[in-house]
């Protein structure tokens, strides 16, 4: 369909849907422009067409109503069903050759509605932005960008560091347990070195909080912590922790925890006072049914433990009232190679997909096994050198994995930024850190961190070790 004109500045070119279709837009107030009662189709179309900012239509025969948007109908909305049965979509086509005098004399643009001129040269309409072929629509929250033209501006959108659109607001991290300034304690209200964290399907914090030999639980909005394992005094008592550094908590709220400094694993159930040890034997060794510190923990839904056996350099997995580990991962003995680790710190376990990601550290790479399949691991991030670019990791020390869409988040320590890779990318971005976040104290994340995902993924938590505190951060 062709909307009328007289010269390729003012010609429409538009897509139509079948009828018995309407258009659903992600984001109704940033894209609506108006609407109208009209007759016809054509009518609808027409009036989109004379609309400099109209990029998407449809008109609903039944109401007569004709409704006008702005937007990319692609990356902004979705065509749905609709009520009526002669309601239809249109969307107009851009083509390269319309935007030719972009950036030239405003003479060139005269009659152009495609174009306006501003300092008196031919530019993009507002809303969009010219992407080196056509001017497109300015793109909306957590859209994937370079730099900030491509951002509504009018909606406070910036090209975040981590390359999408979003309000800088949205940079800033709240504290969520700890005390802000970094201060050490023993109260329900302070932390002695969190070394881990995990979330609850509650979305509570708990925490492994090392110095203090103790396990807390923050329910969701408060800033004091209940004690949920250990006594706050380091001990090999069934009541007690010596140095916990890893922990999972199911979907009964029942709690795993590696205590390091006993060499065990500990499964206390909700509410109790006391754990039961369901593996290690309580002193250092590299057998099948020892291990030394402990830097990572995941257990499945069939009650399987999967940990970081970190100075074996290997990867264990217990089976349940079985005394042996399997080793899943690693060797022993510290290398590179595909079948090594060196000092791996922490690990995920994708129970769907049987993959198990681990921070292999000290080789500053991310290593993932596909469980039951290969002992040998694929890097899918970093493996590229010790070093802060983009492709690079430095010290690797937590991860976790997007349930949605497979990211990996990265706590890169050595680098003091948290990393996210895209499924199958050979670059992450930064999230967090690295001189890029405004933050409370206006100061970045330091030293070893732990990090974990909220349930529904829209919420990134830090366990900042050597601050004492732990930190929330937006995802979009």
């Amino acid at each position: 369909m062709y909307g009328q004109s007289s010269s390729l500045g003012w010609q429409s070119s538009m897509n139509l849907s079948p009828p018995g279709f309407q258009f659903l837009p992600i984001n109704y107030q940033a894209l609506f422009l108006s609407q109208i009662n009209t007759m016809s189709f054509i009518s609808c179309a027409q009036t989109c067409h004379s609309n400099e900012n109209c990029r998407i239509f449809d008109y609903d025969d039944q109401s007569l109503l004709c409704r006008l948007f702005e937007g990319n109908i692609i990356t902004m909305g979705s065509i749905v069903a609709s009520s009526s049965a002669q309601s239809r979509v249109g969307s107009k086509i851009y083509y390269a050759e319309q935007f030719n005098n972009l950036g030239q004399s405003c003479s060139l643009c005269v009659g152009s509605r495609y174009m306006r001129c501003i300092n008196n040269t031919c530019q993009c309409e507002i809303h969009t932005y010219f992407d080196g072929s056509i001017c497109q629509s300015q793109k909306l929250l957590g859209d994937v960008c370079m730099n900030s033209t491509e951002c509504r501006s009018d909606l406070n959108y910036t090209c975040l560091p981590r390359q999408q659109c979003g309000p800088p607001s949205i940079q800033v991290g709240t504290v969520v347990a700890g005390n802000a300034n970094g201060s050490l304690g023993n109260a329900l209200t302070t932390l002695h070195t969190p070394f881990a964290l995990t979330i609850g399907i509650d979305n509570s914090i708990y925490i492994c909080d090392f110095m203090n030999n103790r396990v807390l639980k923050f329910q969701e909005g408060s800033l004091t912590g209940s004690l949920v394992a250990g006594t706050g005094i380091a001990g090999a008592a069934i009541n007690q922790l010596n140095g916990p550094t890893g922990i999972y908590v199911d979907t009964s709220f029942n709690i795993y925890v590696a205590d390091s400094y006993n060499y065990r694993i500990m499964f206390w159930k909700k509410n109790s006072s006391y754990g039961v040890q369901v593996a290690g034997i309580g002193s250092f060794g590299n057998t099948l049914s020892s291990f030394g510190i402990v830097g990572g923990m995941f257990v499945d839904s069939q009650k399987n433990i999967y940990l970081c056996d970190t100075y074996n350099n290997r990867i264990m997995r217990f089976s349940p009232n079985i005394t042996n580990a399997t080793i899943v991962g690693g060797t022993g003995v510290a290398g590179s190679s595909i079948q090594q680790l060196n000092t791996p710190f922490s690990l995920y376990f994708d129970e769907v997909n049987s993959y198990l990601y681990v921070a292999d550290t000290n080789n500053h790479r991310i290593q993932r096994y596909h469980v039951g399949v290969s002992i040998n691991g694929t890097t899918v991030a970093g493996g590229n050198g010790q070093g802060s670019g983009s492709n690079q990791l430095n010290t690797p020390f937590g991860l976790c994995v997007s349930t949605t869409n497979n990211d990996i988040y990265i706590a890169d320590t050595g680098n003091n930024r948290v990393q996210r890779w895209s499924f199958g990318a050979t670059y992450g971005v930064t999230i967090v850190g690295n001189g890029s976040l405004i933050r409370n104290d206006s100061t970045s994340v330091q030293g070893s961190m732990d990090i974990r995902l909220s349930i529904n993924g829209s919420n990134l938590f830090i366990s900042e070790v050597t601050r004492n505190r732990i930190w929330r951060f937006q995802l979009i």
